[in-house]
């Protein structure tokens, strides 16, 4: 009987043991799936950051076991990768279920050498148009119509937000925004901007506000005049002062800047946008000012338009050291305060994620 308990006391001990051995392995196991997924998490923190914050243009899964915070995806126009019509509208169905931002790159701006692209945005407007079709997949599609650089395709948009109620027309507008195209796509849209349809107007305005060309600055300068909105839709993040330019409209924002009237704030700001460029030439404008106090009115808000770069922190550090034109030397030191600021907002955000 002894011997009895005795082994059976020795069973009990050897499957506690086994017990506690495989419970501690999948501590162990849960432990590292949690640093992984940990270090997973840091790392795409620290990605959003440098793509400028978390809403960036494309989405992670950080359940994803494929997860190496690259993009998966055939970036090719879609000539070089689809066949036929068929083919092409069957991947942008497939991708309008996950509104797929690489299939829509695919698309931005096809040539006129496009042998299948009627068929293909004859099939785009039907399934557009067709009363079943849910919101999300109209809107993809939209925007299919959108960065197609097709003035009929174009033209098509204007007609629905004209003819369309509600949603469907808001949605037909949020896609004419991201409109592609050259100078007969802006010049097109310029003459939109006189409709009685204020959803229209806008959607034109952010349209031609994405082409950062010098028809395009030129289209928006004049419109905002005659508006006489001095602020020229800036209160809505598009017009003048949110256009990127291109190197062909700066020496015309210069000329508007040179103006020093109520809309030279606009020309200032969208100068900056360009960059190190546009910057130059704003302290250019600035140096000999015959106006400080009208200048420094010119400024309002251009801070926000100035964009940390180290190339622009040397140059503005030189700026501050060597001018000695009052104006030039309070605007250089309140972009280096402010990248000061963006840098120790960077270092506490830095600890936060560390912790």
């Amino acid at each position: 009987m002894k011997a009895k308990v005795t082994s059976l006391i020795l069973v009990i001990v050897i499957l506690a043991l086994g017990f506690y051995l495989m419970a501690d392995q999948s501590g162990r196991d849960n432990s590292a799936a949690e640093r992984s997924s940990s270090a997973q998490r840091s790392e795409l923190e620290r990605t959003e950051r440098l793509n400028g914050g978390a809403d960036t243009q494309f989405d992670f899964d950080l359940n994803s076991k494929d997860l190496d915070f690259g993009f998966e995806g055939d970036l090719r126009p879609a000539t070089e990768i689809y066949a036929n019509d068929r083919e092409a509208l069957e991947a942008v169905l497939r991708a309008a279920e996950d509104y797929d931002d690489i299939v829509l790159e695919q698309f931005v701006n096809l040539g006129e050498e496009c042998s299948w692209c009627p068929g293909f945005y004859n099939s785009v407007k039907d399934i557009m148009f067709a009363p079943d079709t849910d919101e999300e997949k109209r809107s993809y599609l939209a925007e299919i119509l959108a960065v197609s650089g097709r003035l009929e395709n174009i033209k098509a948009l204007v007609e629905a937000i004209e003819t369309s109620r509600g949603e469907d027309a808001e949605i037909y507008a949020e896609a004419l925004e991201l409109s592609e195209g050259g100078d007969q796509i802006i010049r097109f849209l310029a003459d939109q901007l006189n409709t009685e349809n204020e959803l229209l107007k806008e959607a034109s305005v952010a349209a031609i506000t994405g082409q950062g060309s010098r028809l395009a600055a030129e289209t928006l300068y004049n419109h905002t005049v005659e508006s006489g909105s001095v602020d020229g839709y800036y209160d809505l993040g598009i017009g003048l002062g949110e256009l990127v330019p291109d190197a062909e409209a700066l020496p015309y924002l210069q000329e508007l800047a040179l103006r020093r009237d109520q809309y030279s704030h606009l020309a200032i700001k969208a100068l900056l946008n360009s960059g190190l460029d546009g910057l130059r030439i704003v302290f250019d404008v600035l140096t000999n000012s015959p106006n400080i106090e009208a200048d420094r009115s010119m400024l309002r808000d251009a801070i926000d338009h100035v964009v940390y770069e180290e190339e622009i922190e040397t140059y503005v550090k030189q700026i501050a050291q060597n001018s000695n034109q009052p104006i030039v030397q309070e605007f250089a030191r309140e972009i280096l305060e402010d990248f000061a600021l963006e840098e120790e907002d960077d270092l506490e955000d830095d600890e936060d994620y560390d912790l």
